[in-house]
């Protein structure tokens, strides 16, 4: 019985057996099959979208030798030079199948949103990011990761939309301090530059120094111009006179801010169920397509803190074929291929007492 990457390696071949060689050409026909998805995203066809995500993952199989192996290995792979080629502008809506980057307001929240383009199966991975850091949010961090299919009759930003309104269906709360400190600290994204009005990113730890005070006043239009033009020079003069206290407080022992020593604490009980090269059991998926993979072991190869996340490949042995010229050669090395999951999708298994018997 063929196993399904073998009927994809199989669809893809047949695919591409019309296409150009040129990578020139490839390229803009992924970006045609990306127009073809949306278009059929919207007019609600699912097996014109199905046709156009086959179209585009043979166009990455063709040009990555006539194998899905290693295709997004690095970012000089078939499959991220690809996907680079076909995003949106910055700021721009993507389409779906593109990636890109965006602001949406729900109900008086601003969200910067980063959107992956759509996966083998048809699924999209939405990033959310608080814009003002003084507001309420989906969620604590500033962050959240979601991941969701093809939403047909919608755009991809009516679906971030639909997607943040059930979140805040549930509860809206403030970022924590040490959070919104260190995203104050963080360098501002590209797409938030030319904001209007400018995102909020003050810290909620401020520190001022002798001589300054922090005002808080509502005056007429004609007077605040003068007062943001007085905040402004108090800021660069306060800018300018960090240098000389920072380097002679710090010059004879390093002293970690209050802040980032208690975002490191919490970061450390957050993920010590988790540790790199750990097994684990998939116990929950994100969508019912997934459902098969509940009950699967994977190794953790990368854990983000902050993110309540993991990368993890499959707990498989690599498989062996043996090539036309009679050499053995990897068919499928499990290593290669990475997921995502949050970590209440699993499960250590040395808290369940298991092990793979397979």
């Amino acid at each position: 019985m063929m196993d399904k990457r073998d009927e994809r390696d199989e669809q893809a071949a047949k695919l591409a057996a019309s296409m150009p060689d040129e990578q020139s050409a490839l390229l803009d026909l992924a970006a045609g099959t990306v127009n073809d998805l949306h278009g059929a995203v919207l007019v609600d066809d699912a097996e014109r979208a199905v046709e156009a995500m086959a179209r585009y993952e043979a166009v990455i199989w063709k040009m990555n030798g006539g194998t899905f192996f290693g295709c997004n290995a690095d970012s000089d792979s078939p499959g991220n030079v690809i996907e680079n080629y076909c995003q949106a502008d910055t700021g721009t809506v993507p389409k779906w199948g593109q990636k890109g980057a965006f602001v949406v307001v729900v109900d008086g929240m601003r969200v910067l949103v980063e959107f992956g383009s759509l996966g083998s199966q048809g699924t999209a991975h939405f990033s959310f990011y608080a814009v003002d850091l003084d507001a309420w949010f989906i969620s604590e961090t500033g962050y959240r990761s979601h991941f969701d299919g093809l939403r047909f009759g919608s755009t991809v930003e009516e679906a971030a939309k639909d997607i943040l309104a059930d979140y805040l269906k549930d509860k809206r709360p403030e970022i924590r301090t040490n959070d919104r400190d260190r995203l104050a600290r963080s360098p501002l994204p590209a797409v938030l530059a030319s904001l209007e009005p400018p995102a909020r990113r003050s810290p909620a730890t401020l520190d001022i120094p002798p001589g300054y005070a922090l005002v808080d006043v509502v005056l007429p239009a004609q007077k605040a111009f003068i007062a943001r033009k007085w905040a402004k020079e108090a800021q660069a003069k306060i800018e300018a006179e960090k240098p000389t206290e920072v380097v002679s407080e710090i010059e004879p022992k390093a002293v970690k801010p209050k802040a980032a020593k208690a975002a490191k604490m919490n970061a450390k009980e957050e993920i010590k169920r988790f540790e790199l090269g750990q097994r684990c059991q998939v116990i929950s998926v994100h969508h019912p397509v997934f459902e098969k993979d509940i009950g699967k072991f994977v190794i953790i190869t990368k854990l983000s803190p902050y993110s309540s996340q993991v990368w993890a490949h499959d707990d498989e042995p690599t498989k062996y074929r043996i090539n036309r010229n009679g050499r053995r050669v990897v068919q499928y090395d499990p290593k290669s291929v990475h997921s995502i999951y949050s970590f209440d999708q699993l499960r250590p298994v040395i808290d369940t007492g298991e092990t793979n018997n397979e």
